[in-house]
């Protein structure tokens, strides 16, 4: 079953890899970008599109662990106070068994 999946995953790796290069061959067509008095090279769109993409995928990845390192740390401290209660309630049932 780990070949089926692997197999799968550079079957889909090489469709992704095909269509990207389909869209950047379609799309050759050199453009400007002007943004706040700047203004980019004559470059093709599909360059800025991918680029933009890829920046727009570093940019969610980043979020995502910024995200997940809260949660994690947040998750341990409640783990924290968690084994703190059960410490508590150990030391009350002892004292409640003696006296």
């Amino acid at each position: 079953m780990h070949w089926f999946k692997r197999a799968a995953l550079i079957i889909v790796l090489l469709i992704v890899a095909l269509a990207t290069l389909d869209f950047m061959l379609e799309n050759q067509n050199d453009v400007t970008l002007q943004f706040l008095e700047a203004q980019s090279p004559a470059l093709p769109l599909s360059l800025f599109i991918i680029v933009a993409f890829i920046l727009g995928s570093l940019l969610g990845i980043f979020v995502g662990w910024l995200v997940t390192t809260r949660l994690r740390l947040r998750l341990m401290a409640q783990n924290n106070e968690l084994n703190r209660y059960r410490k508590e309630i150990d030391k009350l049932r002892t004292q409640a068994i003696q006296g």
